[in-house]
């Protein structure tokens, strides 16, 4: 608690009147449910797609050593937007931000962003939230069909390719059961 309190106590101290807190005019804050709502459902959307993304990482990397690069660059995909920020505030219907915008791994950020700035329209913040949760149920699938697959080589990374066209690990019976002999 004493380092996040010791710069305002030592900015208090020999800056009184610059830290004045009466000359602080914030406008009123405005709570809007619709642009609340929208940035929960981005954030939980994001969060899904990231979360179920990761996993799929896991269900193919045999080592958190090897997944680590990928996650590396999962991160890079959520900061690309920040570095963007001055665009997004300025100019929010420039190509890039649009790109930004509606690019599922870049789009949380992007979105709650320009959600924030007012510059998200109701059917844009509409699409995006259907592109998150699309994006993320697909990667849940894709996630749990590695893991089935992935889950019996434990040693090796799995090939993406060979585990998606393996299909099920355990094949339905197409006759009846079989008894054994003599019975």
């Amino acid at each position: 608690m004493t380092v996040f309190l010791s710069p305002v106590l030592i900015g208090r101290l020999f800056f009184p009147e610059e830290l004045s807190l009466t000359a602080l005019d914030l406008p009123p804050l405005i709570l809007d449910p619709v642009r609340m709502t929208i940035g929960l459902l981005i954030l939980v959307g994001g969060f899904a797609l990231f979360t179920t993304t990761l996993v799929a990482i896991g269900a193919v990397m045999p080592t958190a050593k090897e997944a680590g690069n990928f996650m590396g660059v999962m991160m890079a995909l959520i900061f690309v937007p920040f570095y963007a920020v001055t665009l997004v505030v300025s100019d929010p219907q420039s190509v890039i931000v649009q790109i930004f915008t509606y690019f599922p791994f870049s789009a949380p950020v992007t979105a709650l962003l320009r959600n924030a700035f007012g510059s998200l329209g109701l059917l844009e913040a509409g699409i995006e939230i259907v592109i998150l949760f699309v994006g993320a149920a697909v990667m849940l699938r894709l996630a749990v069909r590695l893991f089935q697959y992935g889950s019996i080589s434990y040693t090796s990374k799995v090939n993406v390719r060979t585990a998606l066209r393996a299909g099920s690990r355990h094949p339905a019976a197409d006759g009846p059961p079989t008894t054994a002999a003599g019975g």
